[in-house]
């Protein structure tokens, strides 16, 4: 593989591992806003059906995505450090230029 390659994997793992997680507690904070404008309209957590949502499944909710997010960064950030270090130690083939 050449090095170019490599390093453009390597980056691409590292906007992964910066991206997704900002990109999921935004979504959880828009899912938190609905549920509080819930709540001002009187209209308290009732998501239908009668079926209520209460303090501890939003805070359930929290942590699943807080261990998503971490989940994610155990995966991709030593990804990106692997693929970087390839990178650099890799000897050039002979006789070829990247």
């Amino acid at each position: 593989m050449h090095r170019k390659a490599v390093f453009a994997l390597a980056g691409i793992f590292l906007i992964i591992a910066l991206a997704a997680p900002p990109v999921l507690f935004v979504i959880q904070a828009d899912k938190d806003l609905d549920d509080f404008i819930k709540i001002q309209n009187n209209q308290g957590l009732v998501t239908g059906s009668n079926v209520t949502i209460t303090p501890d499944e939003i805070n359930e909710n929290h942590t699943n995505t807080f261990i998503a997010s971490a989940a994610i960064e155990a995966v991709f950030i030593p990804l990106f450090a692997v693929t970087l270090y390839y990178g650099i130690n890799n000897p050039r083939p002979s006789g070829k230029e990247d």
